[in-house]
């Protein structure tokens, strides 16, 4: 089975240093199923195509969502952002009365 590398961004460097210990633990439990097959789900890693940019895939860390693509061989983390600012929120919808 080949493994996959991993790197990160530098941004994205600076914002796993920024998580918790908590965080950090659950990432490197996370890393070692991500690595052999960056695509797959499991019950406790759940991977979805990335919803901005195709190519793109992420998975959640607890409050935060991990994003990254895949380059050949290597798995790229280009973000590491909590939930609320992860997805861009939506402009509400005005209402048309009908007369």
């Amino acid at each position: 089975m080949t493994l996959f590398e991993l790197a990160f961004l530098e941004s994205a460097a600076r914002e796993f240093q920024a998580l918790g210990r908590r965080e950090k633990r659950l990432f490197s439990e996370k890393l070692v199923y991500l690595l052999r097959n960056p695509f797959r789900s499991y019950l406790w890693l759940r991977v979805r195509p990335g919803a901005r940019h195709p190519g793109e895939w992420r998975f959640h860390l607890g409050g935060f969502r991990v994003v990254y693509r895949v380059d050949g061989a290597t798995v790229v983390i280009t973000r590491i952002v909590a939930r609320p600012r992860a997805y861009p929120r939506r402009p509400p919808k005005t209402s048309r009365r009908r007369r």
